[in-house]
């Protein structure tokens, strides 16, 4: 019985690759982990990932997918009784926790490299140039970054003030991350935030924020992407209890879905606090 339980897993994989979300990487043991999770998808942008999932393996198997970039979302399920026995189970769950737990070791072991390559980056990298592209286009403070083989650097620290990762952006803004390094729960932060009941906003890009900063004085956060902005909302809420949050959303109306609308929304909705959205669409 428990081989029909992955016959489930490649069916469900089958289902999502007919509706065009076609994983890239291997998902299947992530899946069978109960959670949801975020994956590249075939004709996502690199560094993406649009693709997304949600496997329940109990008696009925069900889940469900879908793609952002794509504007897809279906259900799935399995209309036969897949019931095991204690034994079957307990057999599936020993193997899903094992590879659960060396896919943690491993990401973990991935993290912590790319957070020594980050420090000796950031360490030995040169003040940026006042003529770097992105710097002068954006109207960024130079003074909060360096450069790189002619890539602006931007430090992502996590609540404790470490260093784990850069976001690296070309001089066309072209942005990348350092392969395998963090990025949940990581940030960047411009202006005073020292004084209490002070007003702060949280948002996804550094241009964006640094606008927003530059615009209205207040110290402003970026969380670099739209699904580091709940939690990035969450840390600074929790350890800044006497601040006043505005959680500034991209409007992504041009897309399928407008994940940046949504997902600032829901961010300000979990910590009470309020939310602004450009008038136009955001550049």
């Amino acid at each position: 019985m428990a081989g029909e339980w992955h016959t489930a897993v490649a069916d469900f994989i089958g289902a999502m690759e007919m509706e065009g979300v076609k994983p890239t990487e291997p998902i299947a043991q992530r899946l069978a982990s109960g959670e949801l999770i975020r994956f590249h998808s075939d004709g996502d942008g690199k560094g993406r990932q649009n693709g997304w999932a949600i496997l329940y393996l109990d008696d009925r198997p069900a889940g469900a997918f879908g793609n952002y970039r794509l504007g897809i979302s279906r259900k799935w399920r399995v209309d036969r009784d897949l019931s095991l026995s204690p034994e079957e189970k307990r057999k599936l769950q020993e193997e899903w926790a094992a590879a659960k737990a060396k896919r943690k070791e491993e990401r973990e072991r991935s993290e912590g490299e790319a957070a020594r390559d980050a420090r000796d980056i950031w360490s030995s990298a040169s003040p940026v140039s006042l003529e770097h592209p992105y710097l002068a286009r954006k109207r960024l403070d130079p003074f909060l970054f360096r450069e790189r083989e002619g890539r602006l650097l931007v430090p992502m620290y996590d609540g404790s003030g470490s260093l784990w990762n850069l976001q690296r952006i070309a001089g066309d803004g072209t942005k990348r991350f350092l392969r395998g390094g963090r990025t949940d729960g990581l940030f960047f932060l411009m202006g005073d935030m020292s004084r209490k009941g002070e007003i702060v906003c949280i948002g996804e890009g550094v241009a964006t924020m640094a606008a927003v900063c530059r615009s209205t004085g207040y110290p402003c956060i970026a969380a670099f992407s739209a699904k580091n902005l709940g939690a990035v909302a969450r840390l600074w809420n929790s350890a800044r209890p006497d601040l006043h949050f505005i959680i500034c959303g991209d409007d992504d109306s041009h897309l399928p879905k407008n994940i940046g609308r949504e997902v600032a929304e829901a961010a300000a909705h979990e910590i009470g606090a309020k939310v602004a959205f450009p008038l136009g669409r955001a550049a």
